[in-house]
């Protein structure tokens, strides 16, 4: 009785650890590739892709196996969308009358959601980014700017409340979505204030002086520290820690350089990111690999050489398989 029991399960189990996107792409020819990109680890990832399925009379299904909730990319040439999904998901992805480039639209699992985050509203990156330049713009004080940063977080959360209390979208996806708008909203204003620190003669706010606007990244990062691990699967990751490693080379902000010794052996590039915390110097440097070894002129010799290095730094990292595949193709 138990191995009928077991064998029954089988199918369930297998199931449930998948993810089912379905898409209709008005303007794709057949046989189009739709590529998808999966979380390394607990990591975002934008780099590798993997061919997942192929355009057939203007649509496409694809069956992504996924062990763990997290934020996944489909795109080709005719659509790109960013998906958070839990296994046993199921969603569809449709194009507007406006062409392929128009609104998608969702459904699904937490395709009120989707929607938010891949359409033109005010959790747009472009809408952010202006939100936060206008904060900087307006602010009287370094209180102010803070403020502003919080009471734009509070705002952008209450749609997605309202869709939680419907039911709408999964406690999973309202609480990982807010850890990606905090991380957004912080990338942004440390950039705005950024800007304004190297480019004074730019500012149109002249109520806060440099030793504030100082203030105001220092107290920004201390408030949503972009070295939280709870942000490492948030799209813009990659960017976010780079933006507190530059303020910190620059002075900006306290900190200093860790594991100085282990990103001597990268590009000058790279070598800003020995200012974040070694918990961080995995995805970073995997994803450097990422970057530069589907370029045949890079991954050459030296490249290979680093490789070994970085295995032996991080011999149980989920980036070794995936740099080992894209080697074989070479």
């Amino acid at each position: 009785m138990r191995k009928v029991l077991f064998i029954l399960l089988i199918p369930f189990t297998a199931f449930a650890q998948q993810v089912v996107i379905t898409g209709k792409v008005p303007d794709a020819p057949d046989s189009t590739d739709v590529f998808v990109y999966k979380p390394i680890g607990t990591y975002f990832n934008s780099l590798y892709k993997q061919s997942a399925g192929k355009v057939s009379n203007h649509e496409f299904t694809l069956r992504v196996p996924m062990e763990a909730p997290g934020y996944i990319t489909i795109e080709n040439k005719y659509v790109k969308s960013v998906l958070y999904v839990e296994p046993g998901d199921s969603v569809d992805i449709g194009i507007s009358r406006e062409g392929s480039i128009g609104k998608k639209i969702y459904s699904g699992s937490n395709a009120a959601g989707h929607d938010l985050f891949n359409n033109d509203t005010p959790l747009s990156t472009e809408r952010l980014s202006s939100a936060m330049d206008y904060v900087m713009d307006t602010a009287r004080s370094v209180n102010g700017a803070l403020w502003g940063m919080r009471s734009t977080l509070f705002d952008l959360k209450a749609p997605l409340l309202v869709h939680l209390r419907k039911g709408q979208i999964s406690v999973g996806f309202y609480e990982s979505m807010v850890s990606t708008l905090e991380s957004r909203l912080v990338y942004y204003l440390l950039n705005s204030a950024g800007k304004r620190l190297e480019n004074p003669g730019d500012r149109k706010n002249k109520a806060l002086n440099e030793k504030e606007l100082k203030q105001v990244v220092q107290d920004a990062t201390d408030l949503y520290d972009p070295f939280d691990a709870k942000y490492v699967s948030s799209p813009g990751v990659d960017l976010l820690i780079a933006k507190k490693c530059y303020l910190i080379k620059k002075g900006y902000i306290r900190g200093g350089a860790t594991m100085v010794d282990f990103w001597q052996h990268f590009d000058e590039q790279y070598k800003l990111y020995a200012y974040a915390p070694i918990n961080l110097h995995e995805m970073m440097a995997g994803n450097e690999f990422l970057a530069n070894i589907p370029d045949h002129n890079k991954g050459n010799g030296a490249q290979i050489e680093l490789f070994y290095y970085f295995k032996t730094n991080f011999p149980k990292s989920a980036y070794i398989p995936v740099v080992q595949e894209l080697l074989s193709r070479k």
